[in-house]
């Protein structure tokens, strides 16, 4: 019975026509999609960087947590007394709009609204190169207030003379 299980995962074809498809090896053979989210295709395309490629991440997990994207608000963590343990939905919100409203003080409203959009959901605005810009501005405001990882070095006196 068991000569009747698939021995990939590779997804059909359809798949492959409308996505870009990594095959991985291993016992059972899988495929992840690539571009699943439009700043999936945007980073591959070489429309964004690294870097802000993973604050859509960062942000699209912060909606995912608060309930405002597609996966529904997670209650185990959340308690009926104090505060201890995981946080609750109330404070998912909350980050979700702090990280936001970086880009808001930062570049104003539209550009918060279009960092909003795109990420959450999903609307391209690949070909459009004035919103591009705001929306590459307004990850980079993300990634220096939330994501920025200081130099170990930076205690070394680097560039400067010491004899």
């Amino acid at each position: 019975m068991s000569d009747n299980k698939p021995k990939t995962e590779t997804g059909t074809p359809e798949i492959h026509e409308r996505h870009t498809i990594l095959t991985r090896g291993g016992a059972v053979e899988k495929a992840k999609v690539m571009d699943q989210m439009v700043f999936d295709r945007m980073l591959l395309d070489g429309k964004i960087t690294l870097a802000q490629h993973q604050a859509c991440e960062y942000l699209l997990h912060q909606a995912s947590k608060a309930g405002i994207y597609v996966s529904a608000l997670d209650y185990s963590g959340v308690s009926s007394g104090g505060h201890n343990g995981p946080k609750g939905p109330r404070d998912m919100i909350m980050r979700f709009g702090k990280t936001i409203k970086i880009v808001r003080k930062k570049l104003g409203e539209y550009a918060s609204y279009l960092v909003e959009e795109v990420v959450c959901h999903n609307w391209d605005i690949s070909k459009d190169k004035e919103k591009m810009k705001v929306f590459r501005e307004g990850l980079d405001a993300i990634v220096d207030r939330k994501m920025v990882i200081h130099d170990p070095l930076r205690h070394i006196g680097g560039g400067k003379s010491g004899s």
